[in-house]
């Protein structure tokens, strides 16, 4: 071989390592660009919530998503239909029940959250008195409460509070948002009167029920039955006053104005004592009003409720 034969050969060899150390460069320059671009990716989807405490300690939250929801048809009588709605809520599945008075178009509609141990099925004793007055109603599972929604409790403020302290979702703020999204998902079906909706609760639901009442004005008005706030009590961890604080009822109820909320306690009931319900009435603003009723029936459906509550639904809705 020549000596201009052997030095061409040398120099497309020096060509072809040149290259390949260029491309060996180009591709760890791209996979180092990758892996800071997903470690900054998933650090901004760890810190990103949808909610967030406001200056005054409240819950607010950053946005709502579009509600994509499923419905069956579970039956239909001639009074009504029966719909099993299931939409997303922090990713998870939210189970409801639509009823719908048969042969009404435009409906108004009341979001409900039962009390504590009633799922949705139990409450149908609320739902059907409403749909016997000419008002849809959606009742939710509400969060660990024996029904299909996925937990924990939302009464359990200890697993609320861990949630809290270390960065994650409290069920309570994620049951708030729950009832939010029902409301968006009424807004969707054209069949229903997505501006004529109002927003009930039974027991611990009531306490969700006026939290949801005072982030969303769209909610006509709020609906409580048999329920109160949890009380002034302090603790030394200013962590923990500062959680309870933006769960607090009675922290919300300036915010309500201008819509109305309506209360309705029995005289003797050993769950929540009547006394603690007008405690939580008369820290709030008009418009409002509470009606009392003799015997110990707590956060259910009772004909006591009937009268009453059809002339609070007609003031509310005009129809």
């Amino acid at each position: 071989m020549s000596k201009k034969k052997a030095l061409e050969d040398r120099k497309a060899k020096e060509r072809k390592n040149n290259y390949y150390k260029a491309a060996l460069a180009v591709f760890i320059f791209i996979a180092a660009i990758a892996v800071i671009y997903f470690a900054f990716l998933q650090g901004t989807q760890a810190e990103y919530k949808l909610w967030e405490l406001d200056g005054s300690g409240l819950l607010r939250f950053t946005e709502r998503s579009i509600v994509d929801a499923n419905t069956t048809l579970l039956g239909s009588t001639g009074d009504h239909t029966l719909e099993k709605v299931t939409y997303k809520s922090f990713g998870e599945n939210v189970y409801a029940l639509l009823r719908i008075p048969a042969d009404v178009s435009k409906l108004p509609v009341v979001v409900i959250l039962p009390a504590a141990s009633i799922n949705k099925e139990n409450d149908a004793a609320m739902a059907s008195a409403l749909c016997s007055m000419g008002y849809a109603t959606l009742t939710l599972d509400e969060r660990g409460n024996q029904g299909e929604t996925p937990g924990p409790f939302a009464g359990d403020l200890n697993s609320g509070f861990d949630a809290y302290i270390n960065g994650g979702d409290p069920v309570q703020y994620r049951q708030v948002y729950d009832a939010l999204a029902g409301l968006d998902y009424i807004k969707t079906r054209k069949d229903l009167d997505g501006s004529n909706v109002a927003i009930m609760g039974e027991s611990m639901g009531g306490r969700f029920a006026i939290i949801a009442g005072a982030l969303e004005p769209q909610f006509k008005a709020v609906y409580v039955v048999s329920s109160s706030g949890y009380g002034n009590k302090k603790y030394d961890d200013p962590e923990v006053n500062a959680f309870i604080a933006s769960i607090e009822p009675a922290n919300y109820l300036s915010r309500l104005s201008p819509g109305k909320l309506i209360m309705f306690h029995f005289k003797n009931d050993t769950i929540i004592p009547a006394e603690m319900g007008k405690e939580l009435f008369d820290a709030a603003s008009e418009p409002k009003a509470l009606y009392l009723y003799d015997g110990d029936v707590h956060g259910l459906y009772n004909d006591m409720l009937a009268d009453d509550l059809r002339y609070e639904l007609k003031e509310t809705f005009g129809r």
